[in-house]
């Protein structure tokens, strides 16, 4: 009987998207087929420490109180390859003679964390360092994305229709923004483009820190707050009769490149900001994950494949989605976003988010040949054992001619 491979899901982490995360690296657990799987979860707390255990599973034990449950382990990543080869975390716990030590191998890491410090590359950096095999984006991708300039130039410079932008950087500490300055910075970059403007931060998650400014004291406003996020900010134009269209990609076995429903998100409120995209539609105190992987992101308020759409968006979106996702070289299931202007039809490549809530599934089983979260979970996890073990060739110096040290002194 061939034995299950050990999958550990890490979620939670330094953002703040630190909650979502958390349904997301549910969901998956709950996806693995266990027919050929153990999932094993890994919870990132506030202050980056890392802890393991089944009490993790529920959704009821968040926020979590890591002292309330006995059966947590805090854990460190074994960053030196094990004899046996197999990736391994060091797991303690206290005992009648005082510090237990103990190992927990598994076979791959499938990164849940989205934006900061787990969907920027730094994660996957980590990994790929250590030799761990994981799912997903490889570290250039992660990185790439996640920086929402360096994307909109990639794509601009292929001929993808992005909106223009002035980039900010944070004000140096004890100064200030001045007003002058900015209009002349706004009047050379958008020319008779003027107010309202949409303000974000340049290397978070899917809508986190974005804010609309209808005047400069609204834009000086929105940027103080977004500087507080991150230290790049993005300016662009709002986009009016703003309509927003998602779609999911990956890449299928044969290396072909696949496209999923498009979503159109119906939103509360003029901007889809984090409330309207991860909170609308659910339960009260959120989804209920105890019971399968069909809530979360899946129970926001959307249309699937809307009927407005013209089959010139339509081959826009898949066409501009396929073509980011070879160019920035992606992996697992991404969600691209885009903005439309509803009364001229017009279209911009918003952003792209190489870890979506709930993977994005939930347009996975609309697609043309719909795809059961069970089945994307499988998909991602193989491939993420295939791209890690083409990552490298040959380690030591001798196969590089690159030998200064000998071993005979």
């Amino acid at each position: 009987m061939t034995q299950k491979k050990v999958i550990a899901v890490i979620f939670g982490g330094r953002s703040v998207e630190h909650d979502v995360s958390v349904l997301t690296g549910l969901q998956f657990l709950e996806a693995l087929d266990p027919g050929r799987y153990e999932g094993i979860p890994i919870y990132v707390d506030a202050l980056g420490q890392w802890w393991t255990g089944d009490a993790l599973r529920k959704r009821s034990h968040y926020p979590v109180k890591t002292d309330a449950h006995k059966d947590l382990r805090q854990v460190l990543l074994d960053l030196a390859t094990p004899a046996n080869g197999r990736p391994q975390l060091v797991a303690f716990s206290k005992g009648l003679m005082g510090e237990k030590r103990s190992t927990i191998p598994f076979d791959l890491m499938v990164p849940a964390i989205h934006g900061s410090n787990g969907e920027d590359g730094t994660l996957q950096g980590m990994l790929e360092f250590a030799d761990i095999p994981y799912a997903g984006c490889r570290t250039l991708g992660a990185a790439g994305t996640m920086d929402k300039l360096f994307a909109k130039a990639i794509a601009r410079a292929n001929g993808i229709n992005v909106l223009p932008e002035l980039a900010l950087k944070r004000p140096a500490k004890g100064t200030f923004l001045d007003p002058q300055t900015l209009e002349g910075q706004l009047r050379d970059t958008f020319g008779d483009i003027a107010f309202p403007y949409i303000v974000k931060p340049c290397n978070l998650g899917s809508s986190v820190g974005v804010g609309k400014a209808d005047d400069m004291d609204g834009l000086i406003a929105a940027l103080m707050s977004a500087f507080r996020l991150d230290s790049a900010v993005l300016v662009e134009p709002f986009v009016p009769n703003l309509t927003e269209y998602n779609i999911a990609v990956r890449r299928g076995d044969d290396g072909v490149v696949i496209t999923s429903a498009i979503e159109r998100p119906l939103r509360e409120a003029e901007l889809l900001d984090f409330k309207n995209k991860y909170l609308a539609g659910g339960t009260p105190g959120g989804p209920k994950l105890d019971t399968g992987p069909s809530e979360g992101m899946a129970s926001l308020n959307r249309e699937i494949n809307p009927s407005e759409l013209t089959e010139a968006q339509e081959a826009f979106i898949r066409s501009s989605s396929a073509k980011i996702f070879d160019l920035l070289a992606l992996a697992g299931s991404v969600r691209i976003d885009f903005l439309c202007n509803g009364e001229t039809g017009d279209l911009w490549l918003n952003e792209v988010n190489t870890v979506p809530g709930s993977f994005a599934y939930f347009l996975w089983e609309a697609a043309e040949k719909p795809l059961s979260f069970l089945a994307l979970s499988s998909a991602m996890v193989e491939e993420g054992f295939r791209l890690s073990s083409d990552r490298l060739g040959a380690t030591d110096s001798g196969a590089g001619g690159a030998t200064i040290f000998s071993s005979n002194g």
